[in-house]
C-alpha cells in the first residue's frame, strides 16, 4: 500500500498536466508547432465540437458587423486565425455584405476545410496561411480585422494585436474575443480581466475600445483605428 500511493497520486498529477497542457490550453505552453499540430489533428471535427447556431451568429456577430461596414463600400476583410472558415463564410452569406474576406491561419489542414466551405463564394473569399504576429500585408489594408476565439492560443497575444491595428484602416474596427470565465484563469500569465484587456487595446492606438457579453467562455471586444 505505500508503494502504490505515491505512484497513484503521482500518475494523477500527470494526468492532469497533461491534460492541462494539451486540451485545456491547447498546447499554448508546448509552443507554435503544438498548436498548429492540434489543430490539424483535429480539423476535420471540429466544426462538430463547435456546433455553430447559423442564426445565433448572424445575429449576435454578423449584424454588429455589418452595422460598422455599412457606410463602407466593397469592404475588406481579415479573419485572423479563421479555423475552417467559420467567419468568412457566414459573412459572406449575408444578403447585405458586397465585399471580400481573407481568412489567415497557420494550420494547414484547417485551411483545407475552409477552403471547400468558402469555394462558392470564388474570387470574394481567400485563404492565406500564415502566423498571425507576420501578417504578409501592408499599413492600413482592411476595413474590418476579427479574430474570433484565438489570442490565447498565440505565443504573443500583445504582438499579434499590433500586428492586426497595423493592417487595419485608419477608421476600421478591430474585433477580437477574450477569454473569460474559471478556465481562462487557467491560462497561467496570460489571463487579464476586461479592464486590462481595454487597456492593452488602448495603449495600442484604438479608441472607442468596448466589451460585450457574447458567449460562456467569451467577450466581444471592439476597438475603433483612429482617422
Amino acid at each position: 500500500m505505500n508503494f502504490w500511493l505515491p505512484l497513484l497520486l503521482a500518475t494523477a498529477v500527470l494526468a492532469l498536466l497533461l491534460y492541462w497542457l494539451f486540451i485545456t490550453t491547447e498546447g499554448v505552453y508546448l509552443g507554435r508547432r503544438v498548436v498548429v499540430w492540434l489543430y490539424d489533428i483535429t480539423a476535420h471535427k471540429y466544426d462538430g465540437i463547435k456546433e455553430f447556431d447559423p442564426d445565433a451568429e448572424q445575429f449576435f456577430l454578423i449584424r454588429p458587423l455589418l452595422v460598422r461596414l455599412r457606410r463602407v463600400p466593397n469592404p475588406l476583410v481579415l479573419d485572423v486565425a479563421t479555423g475552417t472558415g467559420r467567419l468568412p463564410g457566414f459573412l459572406l452569406d449575408a444578403p447585405t455584405f458586397n465585399g471580400r474576406v481573407v481568412g489567415l491561419d497557420a494550420s494547414e489542414k484547417m485551411l483545407q476545410l475552409a477552403g471547400e466551405k468558402l469555394r462558392p463564394y470564388g474570387h470574394r473569399a481567400s485563404l492565406v496561411q500564415q502566423v498571425a504576429d507576420r501578417l504578409p500585408f501592408p499599413h492600413d489594408q482592411f476595413d474590418l480585422v476579427t479574430c474570433l476565439e484565438a489570442l490565447e492560443f498565440f505565443p504573443s497575444d500583445t504582438a499579434a494585436l499590433r500586428e492586426m491595428v497595423r493592417v487595419l484602416k485608419p477608421g476600421g474596427t478591430l474585433l477580437v474575443t477574450r477569454r473569460k470565465g474559471s478556465e481562462a484563469k487557467l491560462f497561467v500569465g496570460r489571463y487579464r480581466n476586461v479592464a486590462q484587456f481595454e487597456a492593452v487595446l488602448t495603449e495600442l492606438g484604438l479608441e472607442e475600445v468596448h466589451t460585450n457579453p457574447w458567449q460562456m467562455d467569451y467577450d466581444q471586444v471592439f476597438g475603433k483605428k483612429p482617422g
